[in-house]
């Protein structure tokens, strides 16, 4: 009696892998004008996030998206005789939480390789970096113009002397530059020397 009670886990509801940070790394946009292949590959894309240890929620349900049109079935004769179509587009959700991104690169890699056909995906990816990576941007971005400039003024110096002006101009303007960097920290010091 057992036995037939127990059903094979293909039959169940995909397991689940709970979130530790709840940060979402990516989410999943599934379409299809048939909601039965879509949600048959939506589960295979669950067991797969369960296989590779990804924190991935439920579906979730979007709203369903209905196109209407009416056409005119003859031009001239049959004008007033017309027939109405219309186009149900269904849409799905995936999220996945606290994943490196390798691993939800490889998953999706796995998930277009086996895509049915009629079944849209559209993929959003979020990177998280720790604090203070906008300077970080900065003062590569300030390293990088600096070091373009300073190329330019070798390859201009090592031309003909008609140069000199575009020159001088550059060196002002990195000197200009290094004076404002300067400045910007005897303020941000008397600023914090204030504070205390």
């Amino acid at each position: 009696m057992d036995k037939l009670l127990r059903l094979p886990t293909a039959f169940l509801e995909p397991a689940r892998i709970a979130s530790t940070y709840n940060k979402v790394v990516c989410q999943l946009h599934f379409r299809s004008y048939l909601p039965g292949p879509m949600d048959f590959y939506i589960d295979f894309a669950r067991r797969a996030a369960y296989a590779l240890n990804m924190p991935c929620s439920g579906t979730v349900y979007l709203p369903t998206k209905t196109t209407r049109w009416t056409v005119i079935r003859g031009p001239f004769v049959h004008k007033k005789s017309q027939e109405n179509f219309e186009r149900k587009t269904h849409k799905r959700l995936l999220v996945i939480k606290d994943t490196n991104r390798a691993v939800v690169d490889r998953w999706l890699w796995y998930l277009t390789q086996n895509c049915p056909p009629g079944v849209g995906m559209r993929v959003t990816l979020w990177e998280w970096n720790e604090l203070g990576v906008g300077q970080k941007m900065l003062d590569e971005a300030k390293g990088k113009e600096e070091r373009r400039m300073l190329k330019d003024v070798e390859t201009l110096s090592s031309e003909s002397g008609d140069n000199n002006k575009q020159v001088i101009q550059m060196a002002d303007m990195l000197i200009k530059g290094m004076e404002l960097d300067l400045d910007a920290e005897e303020k941000k010091d008397e600023g914090s020397v204030k504070e205390k």
